[in-house]
């Protein structure tokens, strides 16, 4: 008999209590997870939602003033605004891309931290093998 399967065999064994317990711990943590991770995605939707109204007042904004132009320094005026806010609309944009991403990102990588983690004694002489 090897030394690791000696080891395995003068592992203590966890008791089915202690392994439901560890069971509903990280079952616990699974669902934390992904709800926070559904709660960011919903946020991070209704954002969106709301940029492109945005957008859509924006553009029809525009096409109001072009229409409304009577000469070409009012269409210049007019095109150099829509196209200053597009810019701060962007840099918003990219923003709010990175800090939805990390916070879900984050989310994940708690749950999968957690989930890493060796409780049993079972466990670690698996990983010790």
């Amino acid at each position: 008999m090897t030394q690791q399967e000696e080891r395995r065999n003068e592992a203590p064994q966890p008791s089915a209590a202690a392994q439901a317990a560890d069971g509903r711990r990280r079952l616990e943590d699974f669902t934390e997870a992904r709800d926070e991770i559904w709660d960011r995605l919903q946020d991070a939707n209704r954002v969106w939602l709301e940029r492109m109204q945005q957008e859509a007042a924006l553009t029809a904004e525009l096409a109001s003033k072009l229409t409304a132009s009577r000469s070409l320094t009012d269409t210049a005026t007019a095109l150099q605004d829509w196209t200053s806010k597009r810019f701060e609309l962007t840099t918003e944009d990219t923003r709010r891309l990175f800090a939805d991403a990390q916070q879900i990102v984050s989310a994940g990588a708690r749950f999968w931290s957690s989930s890493a983690r060796v409780s049993s004694p079972e466990t670690t002489a698996r990983f010790a093998s």
